[in-house]
């Protein structure tokens, strides 16, 4: 199935036709959250955007799918049209964040947590999403130094910030076009029951890096 991408250029803005070809039919299988990220990846891609997805639920889509085609004028308008009420978006920078409603206030939300003095030097880029969920979970952040990932020779530096923050540096620093990740305490989930964390990037196409991981269960 050949995707449609059109852009063109209007007097009131860019007129931006994202999805498929008449007469698409969604992928069986497909979640609203998987949904969602194909249309932020789409996003991504057409505006040359960098997108980090904090979703409700963990993401299936290994690669670039198709989604129902719809037509924007904007940024703004394609990700307001992307979105369903449990989202909200906002800015850092250059790059969109898309995150649960009330993410960014909730303390307990591990994507906000603080991490501090951050130095990687030509890592490979999974090696330092290995890192991140690590810190997540222990509160110590160290580069996952065997050879994992697409993307080598990562370099990045990041004096203060959060999760987020980290992840949004990752991606710039390995040249990728998307970050996705999910916290779902073990139990939550129906799909990944013996999960509660993931975290992925994404270039245009496919997964770079890609780990998931839950505590131990305690006797």
């Amino acid at each position: 199935m050949r995707h449609l991408i059109g852009v063109v250029a209007l007097c009131c803005g860019l007129q931006v036709s994202i999805g498929a070809q008449d007469g698409f039919v969604p992928p069986s299988g497909m979640s609203p959250d998987d949904i969602i990220a194909a249309k932020l990846w789409h996003i991504a891609i057409a505006t040359h955007t960098r997108i980090g997805f904090e979703a409700t639920d963990h993401v299936k889509l290994g690669k670039l799918r198709d989604v129902a085609p719809f037509s924007v004028s904007t940024l703004d308008d394609a990700l307001n049209t992307a979105l369903d009420d449990r989202y909200e978006w906002g800015k850092a920078g250059d790059i969109i964040i898309v995150r649960p409603v009330g993410a960014r206030l909730d303390p307990k939300n591990p994507f906000n947590r603080p991490i501090r003095n951050v130095q990687v030097q030509n890592a490979w880029s999974n090696g330092v999403l290995i890192g991140v969920r690590d810190f997540i979970y222990t509160n110590k952040f160290a580069v996952d130094e065997r050879p994992n990932g697409t993307v080598p020779a990562v370099s990045l530096q990041l004096q203060s910030g959060t999760v987020i923050d980290l992840l949004n540096a990752l991606m710039t620093a390995a040249d990728q076009t998307m970050w996705v990740g999910a916290y779902r305490p073990i139990g939550q989930s129906e799909r990944f029951p013996n999960w509660d964390l993931t975290l992925d990037l994404r270039n245009a196409e496919h997964l770079t890096g890609y780990t998931g991981s839950h505590p131990m269960k305690t006797r």
